[in-house]
């Protein structure tokens, strides 16, 4: 079964050339400035990533073999099934109704959390946990996480970034979508986020799909155009297409929103790069203002000199009148 969505390693290849292009002139134009710059970064990045993991061993529960087995099992099940020779540490954390998992790294360590309530919703159809297993994997193996902060040059940039974004998105689907023994299984994991604990067991997949036939519109796709995540109506309806069942044709986007995307940055960088994409942030503009700062400086110092070296000859002609 393909894993990688056609777009996502294009775009990864033109990302990474652009983004090396950025930080080359960045180290090169500001004379070794910024190397200083990136280890204060990385720094910051320790403490403030420390945090969040501490947060995450003082309080969510750590999935092993002897604390939910049968999370831990399918946790290796689905890291061998695709191949991963290193399971990364997971977690199952209460998120107060919040229907999602995610992945985090942390000093070369790779982490996936489950929220409570996805696993509670799923407790009759355990398979679909597989899915969201899975996608999360997708991201580690996938190394995401680790490409994160370079490719953050171009992750800003109208279309590229946000499309990159959203096809990582529909490659884990596939990650996931590889993880279930029944390939319907996907489905209902996708109607939970859909439907919320309880009404996805009654959801009508095929329809909700079909409401895809909408994202056509300006609206709907200036929005996913310049948004981080594919709709959702859109990733039910290639998940129904993956496990062999029908599923409504997804039109194309409108020409005009993709003309005016093109003059929108990517705004949601900094939730969908995570607490790295907003730190280099930080690290960008540090940088520009040590370089630009002093160069003012000095601009306006030569600026005075010239002209108090032009005064005396201005006012010579005028004393000898």
């Amino acid at each position: 079964m393909k894993l990688v969505y056609r777009y996502e390693k294009p775009l990864f290849v033109i990302s990474l050339v652009i983004s090396l292009l950025f930080w080359l002139a960045l180290i090169v134009g500001t004379l070794g400035v910024a190397l200083v710059y990136v280890l204060f970064f990385f720094v910051f990045y320790l403490f403030v990533q420390s945090g969040f993991i501490s947060y995450l061993k003082g309080t969510a529960v750590r999935i092993t073999p002897q604390q939910f087995r049968d999370l831990s099992e399918r946790v290796h099940t689905c890291s061998k099934q695709l191949g991963m020779q290193r399971v990364p540490e997971a977690y199952l954390l209460h998120g107060d109704g919040i229907f999602n998992a995610f992945a985090t790294r942390f000093l070369g360590r790779n982490f996936i959390v489950l929220y409570a309530d996805v696993v509670d919703a799923l407790e009759a159809h355990p398979d679909a946990i597989n899915f969201y297993i899975g996608h999360e994997l997708g991201h580690v193996h996938r190394k995401h996480l680790l490409w994160g902060p370079v490719l953050f040059p171009a992750g800003i940039l109208p279309i590229l970034g946000a499309a990159y974004s959203r096809a990582r998105e529909y490659t884990c689907d596939l990650y996931g979508l590889a993880c279930c023994k029944d390939p319907k299984d996907a489905t209902l994991g996708v109607a939970a986020l859909a439907a919320g604990g309880k009404r996805w067991r009654t959801l009508d997949l095929p329809r909700y799909a079909a409401q895809a036939q909408a994202s056509g519109g300006f609206w709907m796709s200036f929005h996913e155009l310049t948004g981080d995540y594919p709709w959702l109506v859109k990733r039910m309806s290639r998940i129904l297409s993956g496990s062999g069942q029908r599923a409504p044709k997804v039109p194309r986007r409108s020409a005009f929103a993709w003309l005016l995307a093109l003059f929108v940055p990517r705004m949601g960088v900094a939730k969908g790069g995570g607490l790295a994409s907003m730190m280099v942030v930080v690290m960008i503009v540090g940088i520009l203002a040590a370089v630009a700062i002093p160069n003012y400086q000095r601009y306006v110092k030569q600026a005075q000199a010239a002209q108090q070296m032009q005064l005396p000859k201005q006012i010579g002609p005028d004393l000898t009148r």
